[in-house]
């Protein structure tokens, strides 16, 4: 496993080279298994990978072998595949590893794949590689329905060469802009991409400059749009689960946190009505696949006492305000008065915008490096925060957090910190 990884990082990994010849020319030397792959489609700035997950779970309870491809990781690379299986096992848990690809066939496919990339004039970049590798092993694995998350846009993302039944476009906000263009009318462009011919497209997105985008390039491709609107209203919340009245669905207990998640929902749900005219998925199946899906480090509570601890891989404005106006309506439910932030954040993000947002909320900040080559040096995050303390490294950070003896620890500002974080306290 460790030869696999070392090879992965090889691979360009920052750099974002346009176009889908790379991973097209690797699949297409191991015969194209994205074709032969029915395929959900999901773009969005934020909420994809949640809305994935739900999809995945409801899939799964209707009796269909399942995989999931998701970005990034936070514990492994192996996280990236999963496949689930419809059995008995569905109602219980069996932890956060539940699915993975096993080392072995995942070992087996890089070792495979590699002298192909290394054989093309324009070497693959890292996602386009583990892409090539996720439908091929989808495709070898005989699921019956792959969930795709994009990596990044949708236009000119690696994983836009399938053919899917329904394509999602979960929301539009500024993120990447250095990628995917300075405006919301630009990002919207390229998320709506992904859209195909005949394929409905279903999106919550409801600004009007992103909206006529989409609208317009749904148009030029005939792609049926589809607004997900119906009737959601939130009912209760607690640290282990949130209630939701869906219209033409009834009450629905989500294990998945944060008020954000009603628009997730709204957007599953609808995805969902267009996949009932291809699939069976009965309300049964809806409503217990939705109450059993997961998916880590998004509001995800991981303890409760003595201190409540919250990871958020909130990394753009847009997320950071749910956040914040989330945690508001916990902090007063509770009476939570002893409040600690653990906060690092990538230097290419808007984190001017970030902390602006949410260091107010804390009674004690601590800040620190997220373990990847694009964070930011802490120390630039004191002009909003000057009496926070800064930690040499993320156990460093956690230990910190935990000697002040917080009610509320929430960890947040990147996924690669929330990964870090997670790893120690497994």
């Amino acid at each position: 496993m460790d030869q696999a990884i070392s090879y992965l990082k090889r691979l360009p990994f920052a750099e974002v080279k346009p176009g889908l010849g790379r991973v097209l020319a690797l699949l297409e030397a191991v015969g194209h298994p994205q074709r032969s792959l029915p395929t959900v489609h999901i773009t969005g700035t934020n909420g994809k990978g949640s809305v994935a997950a739900m999809i995945a779970s409801v899939l799964r309870s209707a009796g269909y072998r399942t995989g999931l491809y998701t970005s990034p990781h936070l514990i492994s690379y192996r996280e990236r595949m999963r496949i689930y299986h419809p059995s008995i096992s569905l109602f219980k848990e069996e932890g956060e590893r539940e699915g993975w690809i096993s080392e072995d066939d995942f070992c087996a496919l890089v070792d495979e794949l590699m002298p192909i990339a290394e054989s093309l004039a324009d070497r693959p970049t890292q996602f386009e590689f583990l892409t090539a590798m996720a439908f091929l092993y989808f495709a070898r694995q005989r699921v019956d329905i792959a969930v795709i998350e994009v990596g990044m846009g949708g236009r000119f993302d690696a994983t836009n060469v399938v053919m899917p039944l329904v394509s999602v476009l979960t929301n539009v906000e500024l993120d990447h802009t250095e990628f995917l263009g300075p405006t919301i009318e630009k990002i919207a462009w390229e998320k709506a991409g992904i859209a195909k011919p005949n394929v409905p497209f279903v999106t919550g997105e409801r600004k009007p400059e992103a909206l006529s985008v989409i609208e317009r390039e749904c148009a030029a491709v005939g792609a049926p749009l589809v607004l997900a609107k119906r009737a959601i209203e939130r009912l209760d919340f607690t640290w282990e689960y949130q209630e939701f009245q869906i219209e033409s669905l009834g009450r629905v207990k989500l294990q998945l946190l944060g008020g954000y998640q009603r628009e997730n929902l709204r957007v599953a749900v609808e995805a969902l009505r267009v996949l009932q005219e291809r699939l069976v998925l009965s309300e049964t199946a809806i409503r217990t696949g939705l109450e059993r899906a997961r998916w880590p480090g998004r509001f995800e509570v991981v303890q409760i006492e003595p201190s409540v601890i919250v990871l958020d891989g909130a990394h753009n404005p847009h997320a950071i305000r749910a956040l914040r106006d989330d945690l508001r309506r916990y902090i007063q439910k509770y009476q939570i008065t002893k409040k600690l932030l653990l906060f690092g954040v990538l230097h290419d993000k808007d984190y001017p915008s970030m902390a602006q947002t949410l260091f107010s909320e804390f009674d004690e900040i601590v800040l620190v490096r997220p373990e990847s080559p694009r964070a930011l040096d802490p120390t630039a995050l004191l002009r909003w925060a000057p009496r926070a303390r800064i930690a040499s490294d993320v156990a460093t950070a956690l230990e910190m957090a935990h000697a002040a003896k917080p009610e509320l620890l929430c960890v947040t500002g990147s996924l690669y910190l929330v990964g870090a974080v997670k790893r120690l306290l497994l």
